[in-house]
């Protein structure tokens, strides 16, 4: 909007999980395009998984056949390495970070208050930095992180644990992997109990181009759907764990491709041109 004051921070590329990797693919293609296209060098990091050897090499072929410069790859398999000083010599070069999926509490317990971690905020809030997440390594990004949680069931305090994140994207939790695997309960039970919370949920092969202080894009070929968490009503204080909640007034917003959402009038906005 006119005469809003554009945050320095970053950017942030949330991906929904299962994105394709192939040249051809949309979101990789998008983030390579966000870090630097031609002179993008980018850190993939695998903190959240126990088989970095399984993911690491094939991120490092598709980024480089999308045209990235160059492309680095951390297993991160403990907090030692981020006082590793090689890694975090690459990641004062890098352009921007890829965070795979995995484990998001395994990814917060490697990383946050580590000396990478600490970097990865300075590089993130000097204005021009890119990090992205897939699956859990989106997960990871919001304020608010759900553990674990069944798909589908009821809204119950006892289905869904919550911890903290890393905080890049504040006051906001992210759910990945979200129509497919029927998540809508767990950010409703999250709501019912913490009703300041933006939720933002992402289709497989899906992402949602953050850009702080501005607007939000949609690419690749599933929807991302952005909940206005404040409530109107909630008994979560008085019910039991296994009780289920009474909630009203959760704001539910689609968006498929190229749509986006303004967070500061929490409005939906028409595709770009």
């Amino acid at each position: 909007m006119a005469g809003r004051k554009r945050s320095r921070r970053g950017r942030l590329l949330l991906v929904g999980g299962a994105e394709r990797r192939d040249p051809t693919h949309e979101v990789l293609s998008h983030f390579v395009a966000a870090a630097g296209g031609d002179e993008a060098k980018v850190l993939v990091v695998a903190a959240a998984t126990r088989e970095p050897q399984d993911v690491l090499p094939d991120y490092r072929r598709a980024l480089l056949s999308l045209g990235a410069k160059e492309v680095w790859t951390s297993p991160f398999r403990d907090r030692h390495e981020g006082e590793d000083p090689e890694l975090l010599d690459r990641l004062e070069q890098a352009t921007a970070v890829y965070f795979t999926g995995g484990d998001q509490l395994r990814l917060t317990m490697h990383v946050a208050g580590t000396s990478f971690g600490e970097l990865l905020k300075e590089r993130h809030n000097g204005g021009s930095f890119l990090i992205g997440g897939t699956s859990a390594g989106a997960v990871a990004m919001g304020s608010v992180m759900i553990l674990s949680g069944p798909g589908g069931g009821s809204v119950r305090r006892a289905d869904v644990r919550m911890g903290p994140g890393l905080g890049f994207l504040r006051d906001a939790t992210i759910d990945t992997h979200f129509n497919e695997r029927g998540r809508v309960p767990r950010f409703l039970t999250l709501f019912a109990q913490n009703s300041q919370v933006l939720g933002i949920g992402l289709d497989e092969n899906t992402a949602l181009d953050v850009r702080l202080g501005d607007e939000f894009r949609v690419l690749g070929s599933g929807a991302v759907t952005i909940f206005d968490g404040r409530v109107s009503y909630s008994n979560a204080a008085d019910a039991g764990d296994r009780d289920i909640i009474a909630l009203s007034g959760v704001t539910v917003h689609v968006l498929p491709r190229s749509f986006g959402f303004d967070p500061a009038e929490m409005r939906i906005l028409p595709p770009a041109d």
